[in-house]
């Protein structure tokens, strides 16, 4: 039976190769570096505010891109994390794997804020100081995790610790229409500790349900947390994009489109507004 032992062996000692060891917080960032694009306004004369943008479960699209121009005009730092590209997810493994919840959910991707803002606070003509953090519908339902691990101290998932400054600098958090089902963890973690939070929920959204954002904003805001959020009529997941006009479940909205891009220029100004300590 030696030949049946070995081949124990030789199989735990496979598994153990194949398995991925948590992440520090440098090799999360390592990862995600090549993949964040940075988008700095016309004027640097002096260190700007950020904001750093994660897009839905798709990956990143026009969205980002037009509200990182919008950041540009109002003196303010974009960084598009595109979480996907770093895993090496196409979009069609997207809509397989993450938009199902499959792979990559809230509680993993939230390692990349807490990555990606460590970058931002050390890259030159960046004020560590004025941070803002803003994601859609994934990556709504990541900086909602995200926020909860950061309070209770607990590491995301696959990175081996939570830093103590994990949100350190970071003064608002805006999400539009963000996913608030079952798995994410802010129905059982408290925001109280948290920034001050801005949302979006679209009424007829088919994708991410905007009564359970809402009743989850509610008792949080009643233990305490800093909430404000509008629910628009009419409306349907991804109101503001584009370019993904093939799902039945999302319509194009221009209007409303140019009402959220007023609303983001209006919470960056009123949050960001400052000078660094």
């Amino acid at each position: 039976m030696v030949w049946r032992a070995a081949i124990v062996a030789l199989t735990a000692l496979l598994l153990a190769a194949c398995s991925n060891a948590p992440d520090t917080l440098e090799q999360r960032i390592a990862m995600l570096e090549p993949y964040i694009s940075v988008q700095m306004p016309q004027d640097t004369s002096e260190p700007v505010p950020a904001v750093l943008m994660f897009s839905g479960c798709g990956g990143v699209i026009s969205v980002q891109h037009d509200y990182a121009a919008i950041a540009n005009e109002a003196g303010v730092a974009a960084l598009i994390v595109d979480s996907h590209a770093a895993r090496g997810i196409g979009r069609m493994g997207a809509r397989l794997t993450v938009c199902t919840a499959a792979r990559m959910r809230g509680d993993e991707r939230a390692g990349d804020v807490v990555a990606a803002l460590a970058h931002a606070r050390s890259l030159p003509g960046i004020d560590a100081s004025r941070l803002a953090l803003i994601g859609w519908s994934h990556g709504g339902w990541t900086l909602l995790d995200t926020l909860t691990l950061a309070h209770d101290g607990a590491p995301p998932g696959g990175m081996d610790a939570m830093p103590d400054n994990a949100l350190e600098g970071v003064r608002s958090v805006m999400l539009v229409y963000p996913w608030c089902g079952f798995l994410s963890r802010v129905h059982r973690h408290a925001l109280t500790a948290s920034p001050p939070v801005h949302a979006l929920l679209a009424a007829d959204d088919m994708i991410a349900n905007p009564g359970a954002c809402a009743d989850m904003f509610t008792w949080q805001s009643e233990d305490g947390a800093q909430i404000e959020w509008q629910v628009l009529d009419g409306l349907t997941h991804a109101f503001d994009a584009p370019d993904e006009r093939f799902d039945p479940r999302v319509r194009h909205d221009a209007e409303a489109t140019a009402f959220a891009h007023d609303w983001f220029a209006a919470r960056l100004r009123a949050s960001l507004q400052g000078t660094a300590h």
